[in-house]
């Protein structure tokens, strides 16, 4: 990815990418079929796929500290108390998975895409990096408890 703005913090595993090969984009019943396409191209350029059943979007962003990455959650999680529309998120000690669909009437919806556009802004607000500077889970520097020992 070239510049920051194509895709800093972007990142997705060749199974998403399979799977978005396979899955065709279900939009949802009412919408704007022409403005959805446009968003979700949009959205794809910046790292943004297709869930494995072509109803939803989904993308990795990663952080420098745990911290930015509650951080970007909230922000997120704020805007979709407003909006009242929700994500499914996974957090680690360096990233957030966020998955984007809309649940009645099933399928991807412009508020989909309006709200991945968000997160977009908010990632870039939290200071999201690429993959390979996000912060990792480093083992322990003291054995744990039940570890075997030596």
């Amino acid at each position: 990815m070239a510049g920051a703005d194509a895709g800093a913090g972007v990142s997705y595993s060749s199974a998403a990418g399979a799977a978005e090969e396979q899955a065709q984009v279900q939009i949802s019943p009412g919408e704007n079929a022409e403005e959805v396409r446009e968003g979700l191209e949009a959205l794809r350029k910046r790292g943004w796929v297709l869930d494995g059943e072509g109803m939803g979007i989904q993308k990795t962003f990663y952080f420098r500290t745990y911290f930015k990455a509650v951080s970007f959650v909230n922000v997120v999680a704020s805007q979709s108390a407003i909006k009242k529309h929700h994500p499914t998120m996974t957090v680690r000690i360096g990233s957030v998975d966020v998955h984007w669909t809309t649940h009645n009437p099933r399928g991807l919806s412009s508020q989909d895409i309006a709200m991945a556009q968000h997160c977009e802004e908010g990632a870039q607000l939290m200071g999201a990096v690429a993959e390979e500077q996000g912060k990792k889970c480093a083992m322990p520097s003291v054995p744990l408890m039940g570890s075997p020992t030596r």
